[in-house]
């Protein structure tokens, strides 16, 4: 019977996927143990949901319990392994013939007891072995799981850049197409601007997509070349408790070059450019919006809905949560249905709003997303020190300078047309082009903390 239960008790011990001994080990969902490395490099070559290699029984999220063994139980782990008993020959002091059974913590030696009252260590300070390799297998656990935090962090960045690669040419060209129905508006002589600008926009696309690309590789060569380090230190931990003083000092060398070097992802910004005459030609449709205060309503949802948009709940490093989570909303008193309309509105440095035209049944609504048909909007966010700008229908980045002070709104509803203007620089930020209007406008803001 006691064989019996030995027998359990060694073989909950034992990690599935590597057959050995469990190295810092956790317990998933369903209850079954395993390596924490071995689980993390598993479920990361796995296309499909993460599941139980055992049972196959599918994990919502990489959440581990950790395990704590009794010391009474007296447990084998890798420490107690026979395997150290080939290696005991290499433990006895070829000067003494005594077993070398203490480390000195200055020069990371194997020491007997006589070499380490000689005038070379004396002085030092000395540990027994056992001490010694629980303590470092403890730091080089620690450093495994920084290394393996810096590879997701960096996996995510590496998605980040992978996705705006993927639409950049389209936004690009998307972007053009704006600016160039700006322009016939104008005089003839400002063909010629027009030229330039849309040159200096492709050239700068070409230049920021190099940068992207370039950020890409980077940052899957250290996703390759973290991955690679953290194999080497699970390999180190399996090993006998004798290397790791020596190697554990380069791990810690490597890891802090590693953090150094570790690739920032690419913030794309274009110039803004101005376009000139712009603001003048809009002011011949200036119009002065009042608010109807009768008309109360709470959009925090289309707030709420954008960050989770722009926020991922497994990103550590990024804060989604508002510093206030009032918002103030008003809608304009006119009911717009033709005509050329052209407004400015104070932002007051305000980091978060949203700035544009609905279609007045909205207003007797509460439940506006951004995936509402019928809104025209620019929105505007914050998370952490960077601002995204936005549009909707669809829901599109926009990457060039936030407005700061005034923002004019365009429309144009004969031509379908809603244009978002930086007042102070003269430039457009975006527009809604070759839209058909068949139902009444109503202006729209909502605003937030500053």
């Amino acid at each position: 019977m006691a064989s019996a239960i030995t027998q359990c008790s060694i073989s909950e011990l034992i990690c599935s996927i590597c057959t050995d001994y469990l190295t810092d080990p956790v317990t998933i969902c369903c209850g079954h143990r395993f390596c924490n490395p071995c689980l993390c490099l598993l479920w990361e070559d796995t296309l499909t949901p993460n599941c139980c290699p055992v049972c196959r029984e599918i994990s919502q999220q990489m959440y581990f319990k950790r395990i704590i063994f009794a010391e009474k139980q007296a447990i084998p782990t890798r420490e107690t392994v026979p395997c150290q008993l080939s290696s005991s020959a290499m433990l006895i002091c070829g000067r003494h013939q005594e077993i070398k059974n203490l480390i000195c913590e200055t020069d990371r030696s194997l020491l007997c007891f006589l070499c380490s009252q000689s005038p070379r260590h004396a002085t030092h300070k000395h540990y027994m072995t056992k001490e010694a390799d629980e303590y470092y297998r403890k730091k080089l656990l620690i450093q495994m799981k920084s290394i393996w935090k810096k590879k997701q962090k960096n996996q995510r960045n590496l998605n980040r850049e992978t996705n705006i690669i993927r639409t950049w040419k389209v936004f690009i060209h998307l972007r053009s197409m704006m600016i160039s129905a700006e322009y016939p508006k104008v005089c003839q002589y400002l063909r010629e601007e027009e030229q330039k600008h849309l040159e200096g926009l492709a050239r700068e696309g070409r230049i920021v997509f190099q940068q992207l690309k370039i950020s890409q590789s980077r940052m899957a060569k250290m996703s390759v070349l973290l991955r690679r380090m953290f194999e080497k230190l699970k390999e180190m931990s399996c090993k006998a408790h004798v290397n790791l003083p020596q190697d554990l000092g380069d791990i810690m060398k490597r890891n802090e070059f590693l953090r150094l070097v570790m690739p920032q992802p690419v913030n794309p910004q274009l110039s803004a450019w101005t376009i000139t005459g712009m603001s003048e030609r809009l002011n011949f449709f200036r119009v002065y919006i009042t608010l109807d205060h009768k008309i109360c309503s709470n959009h925090k949802l289309l707030f709420e809905d954008l960050r989770h948009l722009q926020c991922s709940l497994d990103d550590t490093d990024m804060s989604c949560t508002p510093t206030s989570t009032q918002y103030t909303s008003s809608w304009g008193a006119q009911i717009l249905t033709s005509g050329k309309h052209y407004w400015e509105v104070d932002l007051k440095d305000s980091c978060n709003w949203v700035i544009g035209l609905c279609r007045e049944a909205w207003t007797k609504r509460n439940d506006m997303r951004l995936d509402s048909e019928g809104i025209f909007l620019l929105l505007c966010l914050k998370v952490d020190d960077h601002f995204s700008l936005l549009s909707t229908s669809p829901l599109l980045p926009h990457y060039i300078p936030r407005p700061q002070g005034w923002l004019g709104v365009f429309l144009d509803y004969e031509c379908g047309i809603v244009s978002f203007v930086n007042v102070a620089q003269s430039s457009l930020i975006c527009s809604f082009l070759s839209r058909i209007f068949y139902f009444p406008l109503r202006p729209f803001i909502c605003h937030g903390s500053k």
